[in-house]
């Protein structure tokens, strides 16, 4: 979750469009390619037995979402050389790992996330009054990373480096993993349609599949825009040392 800064993570003698063999974004993209056929040969051969514990809340998928989002907000306040330490976006990796720990619902009846929650519920107003204050200024912090994130890599033409693709790449596919989330109630609540059981295991592995995905994609952004900050400040350290 690259957070945005003052200053362009490369300078004009680093390659703006490479990491670097391995972080490249092209292979990176190969790897989710490789991810997504992985989720449909698991929706294709797995019995329910075995798959429904795999997808399930609180299952394998989960409990490695929650790892990795823990992951993004350690290198978030920890990671070495970068030109600005990114403490919200570490706060939002620390808030995605609480969401997937069920944290927004630990505490109350239902959903503090939803607004039937302070709108139709029987909860205590304090109690209300309590989550809102919570709630509200986490989704505001979460809101304003990803329009940061999202202006910055506009701004400076981020679109065009590794670091800048990837970040995009996260966002639209955290955007895909909220609509997999509610097609099936939607499709089932407005228009009365339910899905198969095959079709049911494609939704339930992608949108499992994706959630688990998305904090690799950021920390892969993050190391990404590390590597061009140092191998910019790296190439400004060596042009000085031939002038002198």
């Amino acid at each position: 979750m690259a957070h945005p800064s003052d200053r362009e993570p490369a300078t004009p003698g680093t390659p703006r469009h490479r990491t670097g063999s391995a972080m490249a974004f092209g292979n990176l993209l190969i790897l989710v390619v490789v991810y997504a056929a992985l989720m449909i040969v698991l929706a294709l051969n797995l019995s329910q037995d075995v798959f429904v514990p795999l997808f399930a809340e609180g299952g394998p998928f989960e409990s490695l979402t929650i790892g990795f989002w823990l992951l993004l907000a350690a290198l978030c306040f920890t990671l070495p050389g970068l030109p600005r330490r990114p403490w919200d976006s570490g706060i939002v990796a620390l808030l995605a790992a609480a969401r997937e720990a069920d944290l927004h619902k630990a505490f109350t009846d239902m959903s503090v996330l939803k607004t039937s929650y302070y709108l139709k519920s029987a909860a205590p107003p304090f109690e209300k009054l309590i989550a809102a204050l919570v709630t509200l200024p986490a989704l505001a912090l979460v809101i304003y990373v990803l329009v940061a994130g999202a202006r910055f890599i506009r701004r400076t033409g981020a679109w065009r480096l590794d670091w800048g693709r990837t970040t995009l790449l996260a966002m639209g596919l955290l955007v895909a993993s909220k609509m997999l989330d509610r097609v099936e109630a939607v499709t089932a609540d407005w228009f009365g349609l339910h899905f198969s059981p095959l079709a049911h295991n494609f939704i339930a592995a992608f949108e499992e599949g994706v959630e688990c995905l998305l904090p690799v994609l950021f920390i892969a952004a993050l190391l990404q825009y590390q590597y061009l900050h140092l191998a910019g400040e790296n190439g400004n350290e060596a042009r000085g040392a031939g002038t002198r």
